[in-house]
């Protein structure tokens, strides 16, 4: 059984340089706005709820847990274990309302129910193998709660920390590494893709085939700062990006590693970071849909080039490929569908 758990908006601004480096500080923005960020948690069995009397050393909510009767001081109690992914297990209760959950809690879709999460603002409001994700909202009004992010399979006793998925469970090799193209969530091992269609809309976002990616915690700058651009938590050949706007703690994107454009498929470029003053650019980068109005960025021949913005004169300075209509190359295999499953948000934190 496949288990999908829903992601919220992430609208993520590649940067695009020259068609042979990508330094990202030197050339226009791409905007894709991207909705999808969906983790798929593979092959975990539902939690049997237990409803025995409650043990002498009951938990409050959100505290570690094995089994149900741990949880049995709190109404409609359930332990989301660590063979739900759900690192040194989750007490939660049932829910209809926020108010259910008290002051720290709020009240998410889960499965064919719904139940009490962690409220946060940031990273550090969340406990060991958590962090803290957009729930619900955009912008000023998103309200944020702490989800799986295990780093080690100690925060997994019985189990292994998935580091694509960041939840407790096993890694499926058979799935697509970051990097690779996809349609949906299920192809790829952390369970997140970039698809090459919204799922709201349906429109381009300008990422051909889909892009398989995974997540990490934003690295101190002084990482950034040198020739290598950081892998941090991050699985091989991926690294740890650092979007616009972001600070250290928060979570970023797994991303493909590339040293050249050679490195990345049709419509993508090798985007390096730009360190600033007379650094220069990092020897590394990854793998972002290309800017087809910067410089030579030419679309393959199965697409064309989209204009997202022009100069006060009309001159396009910004856009992106979309397929032409009827042409299949460069696509994503077919998707297994994912199954029916406990949803919860999972995107990109303004206060985490």
């Amino acid at each position: 059984m496949r288990r999908s758990v829903f992601a919220g908006i992430v609208v993520l601004a590649a940067g695009c340089g020259d068609a042979g480096s990508g330094v990202d500080a030197a050339a226009p923005t791409v905007d894709t706005s991207l909705e999808v960020d969906t983790p798929t948690v593979r092959d975990v069995p539902a939690t049997d709820v237990v409803r025995d009397a409650p043990d002498a050393s009951t938990r409050p909510t959100f505290a570690p847990c094995t089994t149900t009767t741990q949880c049995g001081a709190i109404p409609m109690a359930r332990c989301l274990t660590v063979a739900d992914g759900y690192p040194t297990g989750y007490c939660t209760r049932g829910c209809t309302s926020d108010a259910v959950c008290g002051a720290d809690g709020i009240c998410l879709p889960y499965q064919n129910t719904s139940l009490c999460f962690r409220r946060c603002d940031t990273a550090t409001d969340c406990r060991a193998g958590y962090q803290c994700f957009t729930a619900r909202g955009t912008g000023d009004t998103a309200e944020h709660a702490c989800f799986p992010f295990c780093s080690t399979d100690a925060q997994c006793p019985g189990a292994a920390c998935n580091t694509y998925s960041r939840f407790c469970g096993t890694v499926d090799t058979a799935a697509a590494d970051n990097g690779a193209p996809c349609t949906t969530g299920t192809d790829c091992r952390s369970g997140r893709c970039f698809t090459e269609l919204s799922a709201a809309s349906g429109d381009a976002t300008g990422y051909l085939g889909g892009q398989c990616y995974s997540r990490c915690t934003i690295l101190p700058a002084a990482d950034y700062a040198g020739p290598t651009y950081p892998r941090g938590e991050c699985p091989a050949h991926s690294v740890c990006e650092w979007g616009a706007g972001q600070s250290a703690g928060q979570p970023g994107l797994c991303r493909d590693e590339c040293t050249t454009e050679a490195d990345c498929r049709p419509g993508f470029i090798c985007l390096h970071h730009d360190r600033g003053a007379d650094a220069g650019a990092t020897t590394n980068g990854y793998c972002a849909p290309m800017n087809c109005h910067y410089m030579a960025q030419t679309c393959p021949a199965f697409a064309t080039c989209r204009t997202t913005a022009s100069d006060d004169a009309g001159v396009a300075t910004s856009g992106f490929c979309v397929r032409t209509p009827g042409s299949d190359a460069g696509a994503a295999p077919d998707a297994t569908p994912a199954g029916d499953a406990g949803r919860l948000m999972d995107a990109a934190s303004d206060g985490g």
